[in-house]
């Protein structure tokens, strides 16, 4: 239904980073890349591309009755932008939550329970959770420096401004979790190897807790979670010293994580 949405529409696409991109390659995927006008954000720098496409502001854009505002941004930043676009137009949709639909088809299967300690063999190539364990553990009074590193790797592949909102989101998800327990609707999205393609910050307080189970949907790929989203989000010890981390900071990151996957390596 969200594609045949999308066929008759001229789509503007809101947002020009790793969500915006990974969109517009699924609209490509799909043959609809001629419906896409152009990208556009708050702000903008004249004579700007983005995926060979005209990036405009949201001030500079006329609305016409078939077109529709496609928001490729992060949830963290989904309220503010929303209130911007629809003193613009009401045409608009949040494409988040179709994303890995439009990418790969329908969940072949859905709310599974899963062991917590199978889904953690794809990370010992990363820091993924090391990074997410680390600002659990300053939220929770048991560092200094985790939020500092969370920002930092975040912004190997979103804008500082939304790697700041993305931690103040994971902090209100530890404060939640830690009060009401985990939400069994809030599901993983998994590869049919069982890679975390979606819900690492999800799968880190799960850890931190040490719970045994979480629940997922599974979709119906075979690629890793590197071919779904490229090298930044991995989070690799090499990415991060290339990005400005100092081997202080990896050790520690690999530390943190090394000591919760060992609960379960050793349970």
């Amino acid at each position: 239904m969200i594609l045949e949405k999308l066929r008759e529409k001229t789509i503007v696409i809101y947002g020009t980073g790793h969500v915006a991109r990974k969109f517009y390659r699924i609209m490509q995927t799909h043959g609809l890349e001629k419906q896409v006008l152009c990208f556009v954000r708050s702000q903008k720098t004249e004579g700007e591309a983005f995926e060979g496409l005209p990036v405009f502001s949201l001030e500079e854009l006329s609305f016409r009755e078939d077109t529709l505002i496609c928001l490729a941004v992060h949830e963290s930043i989904r309220e503010e932008i929303e209130t911007m676009v629809r003193r613009k137009t009401k045409q608009y949709l949040w494409i988040y939550p179709y994303l890995y639909e439009l990418m790969f088809g329908p969940p072949e299967k859905r709310e599974i329970k899963l062991q917590v300690k199978e889904l953690l063999s794809g990370f010992q190539e990363d820091l993924r959770l090391g990074v997410r364990l680390a600002a659990i553990e300053q939220q929770e009074g048991r560092n200094d420096w985790g939020f500092s590193c969370y920002i930092r790797a975040q912004t190997l592949h979103c804008s500082e401004a939304t790697a700041k909102r993305r931690l103040e989101q994971f902090r209100s998800l530890i404060v939640s979790w830690k009060s009401s327990g985990y939400e069994e609707a809030s599901r993983l999205v998994l590869n049919r190897s069982y890679g975390v393609i979606d819900g690492n910050h999800r799968l880190s307080m799960a850890v931190y807790m040490g719970q045994e189970t979480i629940y997922g949907d599974v979709y119906p790929t075979d690629l890793s979670v590197e071919e779904v989203h490229g090298r930044e989000p991995m989070q690799s010890e090499s990415l991060l010293l290339h990005h400005g981390f100092t081997t202080f900071e990896t050790e520690a990151l690999k530390r943190i994580q090394r000591n919760y996957l060992g609960v379960y390596e050793n349970g």
